[in-house]
């Protein structure tokens, strides 16, 4: 499960995710944007019953991505980190593949280094590598209702692109995000997603 959170400070947070987890059997969870760091993410982190964990700790409000799992179901190695993804090797029922959450930054000349880190990786491994997360970045303009068209090339697409990923679609609302600006305008955008290379779409057909 990757969830884009946008903040678990909350005191409520750790039983609703607790009971998420136990409802939806997540052995591997991500949450992205908590919006805390430091020891009042680990004392959240703890609290949420898993037996492992790597965080790339929120700058501020700003980012921030966190990987949970349980040990005994599922065996995962952190291969790479920054501070836009976490990378990790997955070994389940004995399949091999790479899992990368991604939190993209906001900012545009930041989140370019994200699409040439994960060149990197793609080109480091032929592995069904999958990759989920909020990339803070749209496909074109039938992802966004409300607001000004996109009127500028998308490092996004060039990545996506460029390493050949499938889109794995998805169930439910189109837009993952709003907005509302100064005049009460909402805008919606969809800027979370799941893609994977074609080796890890042929062994997981039905994602």
């Amino acid at each position: 499960m990757v969830w884009n959170v946008r903040g678990v400070g909350s005191k409520n947070f750790p039983g609703i995710m607790k009971d998420l987890v136990k409802i939806h059997k997540i052995d591997i969870l991500v949450i992205l944007e908590p919006r805390i760091s430091g020891n009042t993410a680990l004392n959240v982190i703890k609290r949420l019953g898993f037996s492992k964990f790597h965080v790339v700790d929120a700058n501020g409000f700003s980012g921030g991505i966190w990987m949970l799992w349980n040990e005994h179901v599922s065996c995962v190695d952190i291969v790479a980190y920054s501070r836009q993804s976490i990378t990790a090797l997955i070994k389940m029922n004995h399949i091999d593949w790479l899992f990368t959450a991604v939190y993209a930054h906001p900012c545009p000349g930041i989140r370019k280094n994200l699409w040439s880190y994960l060149d990197g990786i793609a080109s480091a491994t032929k592995l069904p590598w999958m990759i989920a997360g909020d990339f803070n970045e749209l496909v074109d303009n039938s992802e966004k209702c409300g607001g000004n068209p996109i009127s500028h090339g998308s490092g996004l697409v060039d990545w996506i692109d460029r390493n050949n990923l499938i889109d794995l679609g998805f169930i439910g609302a189109q837009f993952t995000w709003c907005r509302k600006n100064e005049n009460g305008v909402l805008t919606w955008e969809r800027l979370d997603r799941g893609l994977s290379n074609i080796n890890w779409r042929h062994q997981f057909p039905e994602a």
